[in-house]
């Protein structure tokens, strides 16, 4: 067993036995499992919410699209941090809490009836699960760069992965991720940035061993320049605002960004840790920060990796696997052991709480509000544990692929929460409507299944293949089904609205 895998797997048993028997005592309840007790102080709210959105989706799918569009697929993490974080942390979180449910696929039960929100709990747990796929798939990267490839990808890592997500979560639920989420924020950042800086001193010297003539930074610029083709985004660049770029990355960033995980139980669910709203909004700038920052690391490695490698004549390295290569060829052991339980602090975090989510709508929404109302405290705790292993189970089969184009998968994954988003949107701020409510949700889908499997095996010409992606079709229908549906109907006012008149009237909504 190599000496960066024993650091890494040392860190994460004593970190998550550790915070275990801290928060097994305060766990009393299926609620104080689900929510955290929600008492919680706002850096524990922050760091909770702070990791749900990373994982593969700014990690290893950006190093792996970076093979294509270079240091463009930064603007994933910049228009995150920068756009989702603060809409989210500042309003949407705390509307979500004024609803005062359990779960989002409830809150829309609440808005436009229990069929719409049982037919989203139905939907919204696979969707998560498929985002599980490709963060299984980064956290067994991790563990097989750990390993110095002695450990076969499939399924030895893909397992271990599980493994170590179900013991993420499993004994102190929502408590036990904000608890480790706080000490792996910090263990991602900076082991990750370590790196970098390492990489410069790599770089700058020659290692015969390797076959690299040294040259620094300048070597890595001078190989994408001299090897560009025409039409080609300059890698090397971030300020080249191509069709490509804008298209491909940008617009879907925000849109799926923004509408997908403000409508995922994943970020919803540290919302109900919290003792007030004020305790959401003061984590906004950590959260944006950590979110933007958290990309430019594994973007940086996997270019310097594609290009040594590319420069030493060595064949077979993949995108997905330039990263672990490079570290395995550059870095001592305790390096690679400390930026690869960096990567692990990304993706364990969100897998595990992509699982705790699942598994919350699961035993919330269908087994407890529609099979068993009169469900015991006690038994709801236990069916979340044993949905959490269930779920971990579901994820490993399709995860066993080893080569997943992520980014693509992402993408097609987060379009479920376009329809579902901009529905809630609508009657939080505008109307409430059910046959405008099920009418733009089911015309959404449509959208996006028709665009998906049927009009791209038979694409115009015409029309430019960066427009291919299924989100354009899904927000356009999503938005004129919408406001057209909810211009022509009536209905009643807005949640918001509502609810600042039952606040201001002193009376129940």
């Amino acid at each position: 067993m190599s000496i960066a895998l024993v650091i890494a797997i040392a860190y994460f048993v004593l970190l998550s036995g550790g915070v275990s028997l801290w928060v097994r005592k305060r766990i009393k309840s299926g609620s104080d499992f689900v929510t955290g007790g929600g008492k919680l102080p706002w850096q524990l709210i922050a760091a909770g919410f702070v990791l749900a959105p990373l994982g593969a989706g700014h990690t290893l799918s950006l190093w792996q699209r970076s093979a294509d569009l270079g240091v463009s697929v930064l603007w994933w993490g910049i228009m995150s941090g920068g756009v989702f974080v603060p809409l989210f942390l500042l309003w949407f979180g705390p509307w979500f809490r004024r609803l005062n449910v359990q779960t989002f696929p409830e809150g829309m039960g609440k808005l436009f009836g229990e069929k719409i929100g049982y037919a989203i709990s139905c939907v919204f747990p696979g969707q998560l699960l498929g985002i599980c796929i490709g963060e299984i798939t980064a956290t067994a990267t991790a563990i097989y760069a750990l390993s110095g490839g002695s450990i076969p990808f499939a399924p030895h890592c893909i397992v271990i992965a599980m493994v170590l997500t179900v013991i993420y979560v499993f004994v102190g639920g929502l408590m036990q991720v904000a608890w480790m989420n706080l000490c792996n924020a910090i263990v991602m950042i900076g082991g990750s940035f370590i790196a970098v800086f390492y990489t410069g001193r790599w770089l700058s010297r020659a290692h015969p061993e390797s076959g690299w003539e040294g040259g620094g930074w300048e070597s890595i610029a001078s190989h994408y320049e001299q090897n560009a083709q025409v039409g080609e985004v300059l890698k090397t660049t971030l300020l080249t605002f191509t069709p490509e770029v804008i298209f491909l990355l940008m617009i879907p960033c925000v849109v799926l960004t923004v509408f997908m995980c403000s409508a995922s139980q994943v970020q919803n669910q540290p919302m109900l840790m919290a003792k007030s709203e004020s305790d959401i909004r003061r984590g906004t700038f950590y959260c944006s920060f950590v979110n933007s920052m958290a990309t430019y690391p594994w973007v940086i490695l996997a270019l310097v990796g594609m290009a040594v490698f590319a420069i030493i004549g060595r064949d077979g390295v993949t995108p997905l696997l330039s990263v672990p290569y490079f570290a395995i060829m550059a870095f001592p052991p305790w390096l690679i052991g400390l930026l690869m339980t960096a990567l692990l602090a990304a993706t364990l975090s969100t897998t595990a709480a992509l699982i705790l989510a699942s598994s919350h709508i699961v035993v919330s929404d269908i087994f407890k509000r529609a099979v068993n109302p009169r469900m015991s405290d006690r038994t709801f705790l236990i069916l979340v544990r044993c949905m959490i292993i269930v779920c971990a189970l579901v994820v490993l089969i399709p995860a066993l692929t080893r080569e997943i184009r992520l980014m693509s998968l992402l993408y097609w994954i987060f379009s479920f929460a376009i329809p579902v988003f901009g529905v809630y949107l609508i009657g939080m701020l505008w109307k409430i409507n059910k046959v405008a409510a099920w009418t733009t949700l089911l015309a959404g889908y449509a959208a996006s299944f028709l665009w998906t499997f049927l009009f791209q095996w038979n694409w115009p010409e015409w029309i430019p293949a960066y427009f291919n992606q299924n989100v354009y079709p899904t927000i356009v229908a999503t938005l004129f089904f919408g406001i057209v549906m909810n211009l022509v109907l009536p209905g009643k006012p807005g949640f918001l609205k509502q609810w600042k008149e039952a606040q201001k009237n002193n009376t129940p909504i």
